[in-house]
């Protein structure tokens, strides 16, 4: 397999981030003030974490603009990653191989930057990457391709040779159907292995795994 582009989402890929996700949209609310109950909680299934907070604001009255609930949300998120997401298992290795080869990086994530960033510069790899772009930036769900487009087109690597690394079922889905090569990640968030590896052109359960041609 030839490289000379990779494109890495973020959580479950690049970091152990996912549990922070677990009731994050509960968790933001109750630091508002907003305690909701089961069956208001309800009315927020299905939507994307921007949408909720749009919703809440028209649905209980919440004092600050959209603008600032963004911003609040944002902040509390960077809050999260930098107090508990960590690197996958030997990917500091793995992006050093790949640099030193001359491979040239980037993150298609659905997270936005600003977390990304801190933390990446908390462990020291916010240097490996030439492009991040979050779906927020782009305007655009991992439903669609766009975010790994706007990477590739900055990156300038060749397509047939520019791999993506996903973790989640949607979105390898999203990267196959534009004709990316796909890398498969297992992360335990992930209910539908056994899809994600069918799909994948390669499926690993460790970075150390990955046997690339320079």
């Amino acid at each position: 397999m030839r490289i000379t582009g990779a494109i890495f989402d973020f959580d479950g890929t690049l970091f152990d981030s996912m549990p922070i996700w677990k009731g994050i949209r509960k968790k933001f609310f109750e630091k508002i003030g907003l305690i909701l109950s089961a069956e208001e909680e309800k009315l927020f299934k299905g939507l994307y974490l921007q949408e909720s907070l749009v919703l809440a604001k028209e649905k209980f009255g919440i004092a600050q603009s959209n603008e600032e609930l963004f911003t609040l949300f944002f902040g509390y998120i960077k809050e999260q990653y930098l107090s508990h997401a960590y690197p996958k298992n030997d990917i500091i290795e793995f992006l050093e191989k790949l640099k030193a080869n001359g491979v040239k990086m980037g993150i298609a994530t659905a997270t936005g930057e600003p977390a990304l960033k801190a933390v990446l510069e908390k462990f020291g790899m916010l240097g490996y990457f030439e492009a991040i772009y979050s779906t927020y930036t782009v305007g655009a769900s991992k439903k669609e391709p766009k975010v790994y487009d706007t990477v590739l087109e900055v990156l300038g690597t060749d397509k047939e040779t520019t791999w993506v690394f996903e973790d989640a079922l949607y979105a390898a889905k999203t990267v196959k159907a534009a004709s990316y090569n796909l890398v498969g990640i297992f992360d335990e968030s992930e209910e539908n292995t056994n899809e994600l590896k069918e799909i994948s052109d390669c499926y690993i359960y460790n970075y150390k795994e990955l046997v690339f041609q320079f």
